[in-house]
């Protein structure tokens, strides 16, 4: 499959993409409150809403569910422990512009350690999402940096993310387009 994924640290965005991931980051931001680690805001953009087909959390507690479905323009909350912190992902799965049935995954990381704040994403096929091995989306996780960017040729899908903010204290933001 023809598939682009940018996990490192060197992701380029256009000035649209920046701009729009900055406004769901300072919206995040506005809704963190003070038992929360990491709030997040998700945008919809593809031209249905998104439904969740899994998700993993690999550290901490959710406070605000992930929005199900993904409309337009929601949020999440997580919880945790300033050691282990909070690590999670989220599958969401909707209709291109085509009508052929795609996924978007969300990984996102704000712990304690040596990983510190990170952010992973990844789009295409649903079936591509069915069997997802978790521990390999934790390993991407852990390679990847604040910005995150993937788009898929075959689906004209993609997804842009971000992540900012002290350790403990972080907000996300992610775009979903296709």
């Amino acid at each position: 499959m023809a598939s682009v994924q940018c996990e490192m640290k060197d992701v380029q965005l256009t000035l649209e993409e920046k701009a729009c991931l900055d406004e769901m980051i300072k919206q995040a931001e506005r809704s963190l409150e003070s038992h929360e680690l990491l709030a997040g805001a998700l945008k919809n953009q593809t031209v249905g809403p998104l439904s969740i087909v899994a998700t993993k959390i690999f550290a901490g507690q959710v406070v605000r569910n992930f929005p199900n479905p993904l409309c337009n323009l929601d949020g999440f909350a997580m919880s945790g422990t300033f050691v282990t912190g909070v690590k999670a992902a989220v599958v969401y799965s909707g209709k291109n512009k085509a009508g052929v049935e795609c996924g978007w995954l969300l990984a996102f990381n704000d712990t304690n350690n040596a990983v510190g704040v990170r952010v992973f994403a990844e789009c295409g096929l649903k079936g591509k999402f069915r069997n997802i091995n978790w521990a390999q989306v934790e390993q991407k996780l852990e390679k990847s940096g604040t910005i995150a960017k993937a788009y898929d040729l075959e689906t004209g899908t993609s997804l842009y993310a971000g992540i900012c903010g002290p350790t403990g204290k972080s907000a996300a933001g992610a775009v979903f387009l296709g």
